[in-house]
């Protein structure tokens, strides 16, 4: 039987302590070295903040509580090749630090969709992603509000408008008023508070179990460890390539979005922003392990006191399955459930403020800038703060709607929030690597692409195909209890709607055509990207691609020569059918350096005078 969650004092002091923290290093930097008067500062952090923090904070605004909650549920449901997850993260940075880095860091530009125009010598293409980037990011910072007032309403019982309301004022405060630095710092110190509390969990929960062998046996005998699955069936959930190669392009995004390109333009030196990506992979990959491992813990705790909270009708969402096991295990430790509570607490406000300096920024340059390009930089400051404000009420009513659509987190933001992202990476890819790429091609290509991802992802949440939402047994139901009642197991759940290889819907929904709604989500972004590069090519081609010399080669990349560096130059001159891009990119290095020479120069030579005088 499971007990009713009681939040003690203590609880509610560690919660309190985490938010007050995260508000008073926002009143420290408004009240610290320049007061974040002008926007250098309040975007970029003047273009010189220190490599450790800006590597923390990167890597926690991805963190958030569609991982804490998402990763657990999914694990629990589906098995620990959900969180295989984690490697599509490894190799979408990897391989995004060797593509947006080069291409960024020497521009110093404050807005991603500022290169747009640069690219293409017109601003079509950057209104179009600048669309795509507000799309996604009120998409997402709505999916991680709702998500972490799923967990305070089964813990506290408090009404989930309520606990989206209080996160978005929270976060708003501090990024509105502290900038840049104080979502880098906070994130830094959300950091810790999470990672405490997610090691906390898997410590305590193993003990309760029996150790870590018993979480491994019970999870081996749940199926949940079948992690070596190489089907090539793309309509199965869960494979080692839709995980892998699937998630590397569902998450190749979050390189090249603006919370990246903030944090590339925060570093002084490019070998900073490179070392900053090389090092946020696999931490990024050992999160949703860790993740992943609470909802091995939760799954062997609900067998051992043989009552799942979710089959039995105890919590009704999926996402409330981690704060349950929660509650159960830590009921004679006073503050820490608080701890969980303020862990997940941190994971969401250090994203949601993170979203909230990357959409002020953008609105900044990609619409305020772009209507005034003579903005004072005091009313420039004045209007992203303004905009935090807006941003906060918007993202708050999104969390409201999203509220209302069923299933775990990570399919959720998989699903919804992908929607416009997946265009977005392509249009990027193809705007770097195609020296014939054109502006038309970069629409028609984006359009065509996200029709796509919209069209699969409503056929995929109305038919609801049977290989792609087939759960795992759950834990056994004997000992649950309902109205002081005992039910047995067949009475209380429907198992063979959690069986493995059993499904209940309607199996006539997926004959003729319904068929091609079968695919798993984990390819909808592989495909979307692809399509980008097949319409723009062809659209390039019909209404006249540039020649390779009138590109800019400031603006694109030699794939060869980005991805074969130590190749011999004549098989990359080859493999790259002569592109001369390579060539060109390094002059311009080279006049690069020799300018910085001649400035360094010159200041001397100034000093010099000045001291003589």
């Amino acid at each position: 039987m499971l007990a009713e969650v009681k939040f003690l004092v203590a609880d509610y002091i560690v919660c309190a302590l985490a938010v007050c923290v995260s508000i008073s290093i926002g009143l420290y930097y408004a009240c610290s070295g320049g007061r974040q008067v002008t926007t250098a500062e309040y975007h970029l952090g003047n273009r010189n903040l220190n490599f450790l923090p800006v590597m923390f904070s990167l890597m926690v605004t991805s963190q958030s509580s569609i991982l804490i909650l998402g990763a657990p549920a999914e694990t629990y449901l589906y098995g620990f090749l959900a969180t295989f997850i984690g490697f599509g993260f490894w190799f979408a940075y990897w391989l995004g630090a060797r593509i947006i880095i080069p291409v960024v860091h020497p521009l110093r530009i404050t807005s991603v969709n500022e290169y747009f125009e640069l690219r293409y010598k017109s601003n079509r293409v950057r209104i179009f992603t600048t669309i795509l980037s507000f799309m996604f990011w009120f998409i997402y910072l709505g999916i991680v509000t709702y998500g972490v007032s799923t967990a305070i309403e089964s813990v506290l019982g408090v009404p989930i408008w309520l606990c989206v309301v209080i996160v978005s004022i929270c976060s708003m405060i501090y990024t509105a008023i502290g900038g840049i630095k104080a979502v880098i710092w906070t994130d830094v110190i959300q950091y810790w508070i999470m990672l405490a509390s997610v090691l906390a969990v898997l410590i305590q929960g193993s003990l309760k179990v029996g150790g870590g062998s018993e979480v491994i046996r019970i999870n081996s005998k749940g199926n949940r460890l079948d992690i070596w699955n190489f089907s090539l069936d793309p309509t199965l959930r869960y494979t080692i390539w839709s995980s892998v190669i699937g998630n590397t392009a569902k998450i190749g995004f979050f390189p090249f979005a603006q919370s990246s390109v903030q944090r590339i333009g925060c570093m002084s030196t490019i070998k900073d922003a490179y070392r900053m990506f090389y090092i946020v992979a696999p931490l990024m990959c050992l999160s949703f392990l860790l993740a992943g491992s609470m909802g091995l813990v939760s799954y062997a705790y609900f067998v051992k006191v043989r009552c799942d909270p979710l089959a039995s009708k105890f919590i009704k969402n999926p996402n409330q399955i981690l704060p349950t096991l929660v509650t159960e295990i830590f009921q004679d430790t006073p503050g820490m459930t608080g701890l969980f509570i303020a862990g997940l607490l941190c994971a969401s406000l250090s994203t949601v403020s993170s979203g909230y300096a990357v959409i002020s920024s953008m609105t900044l340059q990609d619409i305020l800038k772009m209507k005034w390009p003579n903005l004072s930089e005091k009313r420039s400051t004045i209007a992203s703060k303004l905009t935090v404000l807006v941003i906060s009420i918007s993202t708050t009513v999104m969390a409201l709607v999203l509220a209302n659509i069923k299933g775990t987190l990570v399919k959720l933001a998989q699903m919804v929030m992908t929607i416009p992202t997946a265009p977005y990476t392509g249009i990027i890819l193809y705007s770097i690597f195609c020296t014939s790429a054109t502006s038309a091609g970069a629409i028609a290509g984006g359009i065509i692409s996200m029709m796509f991802y919209l069209w699969m992802a409503i056929g995929n949440i109305v038919v609801s195909p049977p290989s792609v939402e087939t759960k795992l047994a759950p834990a056994p139901l004997d000992m649950c209890s309902v109205n002081s009642t005992m039910v047995s197991y067949s009475e209380r759940y429907n198992v063979s709607s959690y069986s493995a290889g059993v499904s209940n819907p309607d199996q006539s929904s997926m004959e003729g055509f319904n068929q091609i709604y079968g695919m798993s989500f984990q390819w909808f972004d592989f495909i979307a990207i692809i399509l980008v590069f097949v319409v723009g090519l062809i659209t390039s081609k019909i209404v006249g691609s540039p020649k390779e010399e009138d590109v800019d080669a400031r603006y694109v990349l030699c794939f060869t020569e980005q991805f074969f560096p130590y190749l011999p130059e004549k098989v990359k001159h080859l493999l790259s059918c002569r592109s001369t891009i390579p060539k060109r990119r390094k002059q311009i290095k080279a006049e690069e350096r020799q300018d910085k020479k001649e400035i360094i120069v010159l200041h001397e030579q100034n000093a010099s005078n000045e001291t003589r005088q």
